[in-house]
């Protein structure tokens, strides 16, 4: 059994022997002399504590770092330093001791042990830049230290690629608009992956396409590729997964986290033998990048070959399996949520020699409460045994956190994979994306509603698809200060095309380089039959087409109807490569006064206002004048309970104020009526509703199963109507809705139910745009 053995670290040079058990109980720490098998060992010294100029102490533990993602956190003071040999009697050196003010944010060892590269911001002044560093000093009793990058962005977590490249993740500006900012919680600065050399530096710089919210935390394989955390925010989708690149930042994969996971988040993860990973467990938030130790294991179980460690070449095997990924948490007494904890918890785990883990680890509660009582954790080194589950204690100064600690050994240097895309690949060149056989799946989801009833598995709907709706993510860079996008955890979004689906299953697209989309398959009705949830991206140029819906991995592929190329490949990709302004984006309301000179294609309110407020906004025709229910919510400003009164549906423009996501808002009461019934169960908190609540008119990515669109009705172009009678509203009361116009509100609601919109925030599509060769988007 694995939780018996110590870890097999596959990719050091070097071995040492098992020594003597430890003495600790669980959580505790022992001065052993058994050492960690290695010459040396390399880590970060970071402050929690300064003195301001008055004499008063100041404590941050949490600000900047509030979220496994965050990188803000600068407190002067810190260090890089060489332990030789590791142990707390070692020889201490300090690589960086003419930088006394500098902070730190991540650091790796070269493949021959000679080298380091670490992020160091010098000042306060300063921006978080690349360095690199000889490991043994010179005459003068320095250590020779290099600036790789510059510039008004943060570069941080270095680590070095093969052939001479290192990779490292930064908030650098993407496009003339800005980084992008995700929504949630008031706009975080976004990072993305990013590649130097080690001789060129920023002179040979290259960013990779960009997620929609945060890449961090970047690691080895054993294939080439570089894995990374990566926050997945899209709607109801709130946690952090791991994937995993080729150099150049093509053929993003995921790895571990999709299908079920032992926390929120897997983060500070390293590879220790193909496809096998040590990292760490935890919650988003509060926890200061801390959490439980969790050995991750994404191997295809089925194929021994993948599952001997000792066979390097997997002679071209599908060996990863993200899907069927298995998890131990090896620490199960420390939480993997944000509450205090009874032991302590772990950041950075490292696998040394011999199997054992080097950490940094801190006893106590280890969240955002050590910052509330001025009593910042003490995170030192350890190594933990993962057959006795003790921490033997290496070095620790309790002035300061030891983090990122690091075996000085020489490791096997994974190959090189070649670029894909050119470095001098016209930015401007679309991203291909489709798939063979969009009915083929390994998802078992359910599909509800209309022609399906109570349900039908995900295999069958999808023998439905016609076309496959192609969706731009946007978030604060887009949308100016906007930081919620209505009634929804969604972010902004705009179609950027609906691709046919053909005979065979097949269909491709080209779209816009580095921007985050996601996929609808839709019906003849125009409605999704599944969201995808997972950002997907492109380089210039690169080829994302995939088997089909979310097929087995580990699995074969071959076109349904045996004709290679597919009819969509013999029918050439669809171009969805329209300007920013022509993209199609549903704003709810349009302020002409306020945006003078723009004017939306589609502007909701303006649709209700001409079909739908004669007979919904309270008058003499309205069937449900005068109904309405009550909702009791806190007032973030005040923390006082109030009650809101909600109309049952009123489809007017009249504005109402409603509490969402811990914030007092203000929207027209047609947005309201619909989209709160639903929106309150999803995730409302406190709200406590009475009376006599609506229906669910509206259902965030869910049109197939709102009440508006079943009780409107759609007729398709075969004749056929999506909820099988052909009664029709409001055709039954003398009142016409074009196909058209059904579709915007089905769209709508599929998108996920966004207020707002570019389109209706003043956003001016910038210089370069119209799509052209050279403009990033």
């Amino acid at each position: 059994m694995r939780n018996l053995t110590r870890l097999t670290a596959f990719s050091l040079v070097i071995g040492a022997s098992i020594g003597p058990a430890f003495l600790a109980g669980c959580g505790d720490s022992t001065e052993a002399n058994e050492g960690p098998g290695v010459s040396a060992i390399l880590f970060i010294k970071r402050q929690h504590t300064t003195t301001t100029g008055e004499g008063a102490v100041q404590v941050n533990v949490a600000g900047g770092n509030g979220q496994v993602l965050d990188y803000e956190r600068y407190v002067p003071g810190g260090s890089l330093m060489i332990l030789s040999p590791p142990r707390p009697d070692g020889v201490l050196k300090n690589i960086t001791a003419d930088y006394p003010n500098a902070d730190f944010n991540g650091a790796d060892i070269s493949y021959d042990a000679k080298q380091v590269v670490f992020s160091m911001r010098r000042d306060a002044e300063d921006k978080y830049h690349i360095y690199t560093a000889q490991l043994t000093e010179g005459r003068d009793g320095k250590f020779e230290i290099h600036q790789k990058t510059g510039g008004d962005r943060d570069d941080i977590n270095p680590i070095y690629l093969p052939g001479g490249r290192i990779a490292f993740v930064t908030n650098e500006m993407y496009t003339p608009m800005g980084t992008r900012a995700d929504e949630y919680e008031h706009g975080r600065v976004v990072t993305q992956l990013a590649t130097i050399s080690v001789d060129g530096g920023d002179a040979d710089r290259r960013l990779a396409s960009q997620n929609l919210s945060h890449t961090v935390a970047p690691w080895m394989r054993h294939d080439g590729k570089i894995g990374y955390s990566r926050w997945e925010h899209l709607g109801a989708v709130n946690d952090v997964k791991l994937f995993a690149a080729n150099p150049d930042g093509t053929q993003m994969i995921a790895v571990a986290g999709q299908h079920g996971k032992p926390s929120n988040s897997l983060f500070s993860v390293r590879e220790y033998e193909p496809n096998v990973m040590i990292g760490i467990a935890t919650t988003r938030n509060r926890t200061i990048h801390a959490g439980a130790l969790v050995r991750i294991d994404s191997r295809n179980q089925a194929d021994e070959v993948c599952m001997d460690a000792k066979v390097l070449d997997k002679g071209g095997r599908a060996c990863l399996d993200e899907e069927n990924a298995r998890y131990e948490i090896l620490t199960p007494d420390v939480p993997t949520g944000n509450g205090p904890s009874p032991v302590g918890r772990y950041r950075e785990p490292s696998v040394l020699p011999d199997g054992r883990i080097l950490v940094s680890w801190a006893d106590g509660p280890v969240n955002d409460l050590s910052e509330q009582s001025a009593t910042p954790p003490d995170f030192g080194v350890y190594i933990f045994d993962p057959v006795t589950k003790k921490n033997q204690l290496i070095y620790n100064d309790r002035q300061t956190w030891e983090l990122n600690a690091l075996p000085v050994a020489a490791r096997v240097e994974p190959p090189v994979i070649g670029d894909l895309v050119s470095k001098n690949q016209d930015p401007g060149t679309p991203v291909r994306i489709g798939s063979v056989d969009i009915t083929k799946t390994s998802l078992r989801d359910t599909v509800r509603g209309g022609k399906y009833g109570d349900g039908v598995t995900l295999d069958v709907a999808l023998k439905d698809a016609v076309k496959v709706r192609i969706i731009e993510g946007f978030s604060s860079e887009g949308a100016k200060g906007v930081t919620m996008f209505g009634l929804t955890m969604d972010e902004g979004a705009a179609i950027l095309g609906e691709a046919q689906v053909h005979p065979d299953g097949s269909w491709l697209a080209e779209i816009p380089p580095y921007l985050p989309v996601h996929l609808q398959p839709i019906d003849k009705w125009g409605m999704s039959i599944r969201n995808q949830r997972l950002w997907i991206q492109g380089m210039p140029g690169e080829d994302r087409r995939c088997v089909g819906c979310h097929e087995q991995r580990s699995g074969g592929a071959a076109p349904r109807m045996g004709q290679n190329p597919t009819v969509a490949e013999q029918r050439t990709a669809e171009k969805f490569l329209q300007p920013i302004a022509d993209r199609a984006e549903l704003p709810w309301t349009f302020d002409i006064v306020k945006y003078p000179g723009t004017q939306p294609k589609v502007v909701i309110q303006d649709l209700l206002n001409q079909k739908c407020v004669q007979c919904h906004s309270g008058g003499v025709n309205d069937p449900f004048a005068g109904q309405s229910y009550s909702v009791t919510s806190t007032v973030p400003s005040t923390g006082a309970s109030q009650a809101f009164t909600i109309p049952y549906l009123d489809l007017s423009d009249r504005p109402i104020q409603v509490v969402y996501d811990r914030k007092l808002e203000t929207y027209p009461a047609s947005y309201v009526s619909l989209f709160f019934p639903a929106t309150m169960e999803m995730g409302m908190g406190n709200a406590q509703p009475s009376g006599n609540v609506a229906p669910k008119w509206a259902i965030v990515n869910n049109a197939r199963e709102s009440q508006l669109i079943r009780k409107l009705n759609v007729k398709a172009a075969d004749g056929t109507f999506a909820y099988g009678v052909p009664a029709m509203h409001p055709e039954d009361v003398g009142v016409t809705l074009t196909d058209e116009e059904r579709q915007v509100f089905i769209r709508s609601i599929d998108l996920g139910g966004q207020f707002y919109a570019r389109q209706n925030t003043g956003f001016v599509p910038f210089s370069g745009d119209p799509v052209a060769p050279g403009q990033k988007y």
